[in-house]
């Protein structure tokens, strides 16, 4: 299982992991390119089971994630890496962040995510009325 495998985003290689065993885990090293308007997770599938190994972060150019998982609970087979955005896709009402206007919308930040749109950050708010 140790080696180098491509991240893919649908059919669109996009970055490379590097898997190395240390001891009962194994080690995640992990970079991208990614356009940064959307929060994305990385995940990895190994046989049936599919595993988050969390948010890409910001790296130097690019985005990255450095992590450890057991090798007990990845299991057997060939790995896959691939991601996706980490929310689910919904319709929605975009409402830009400005830190110079209030927000009047603290009450459904439970359901909402944060995206860029023309490189305005904002949050997208489900349009169904939370009850």
């Amino acid at each position: 299982m140790e080696g180098n495998y491509p991240i893919l985003m649908g059919a669109q290689e996009i970055g490379t992991a590097k898997v190395t065993r240390q001891g009962l885990y194994y080690r995640f090293d992990c970079r991208c390119q990614l356009s940064g308007d959307v929060v994305c997770r990385l995940t990895v599938t190994c046989g049936a089971s599919t595993h988050n190994l969390g948010i890409l972060v910001p790296e130097g150019g690019a985005f990255g994630l450095h992590t450890k998982m057991p090798v007990k609970q990845l299991g057997e087979g060939a790995l896959q890496f691939g991601v996706r955005p980490n929310h689910k896709p919904v319709g929605g009402r975009f409402i830009p962040i400005s830190p110079e206007e209030p927000f009047g919308y603290l009450s459904r930040l439970k359901d909402a995510f944060l995206e860029f749109r023309e490189g305005v950050p904002g949050l997208v708010i489900s349009e169904q009325e939370s009850g």
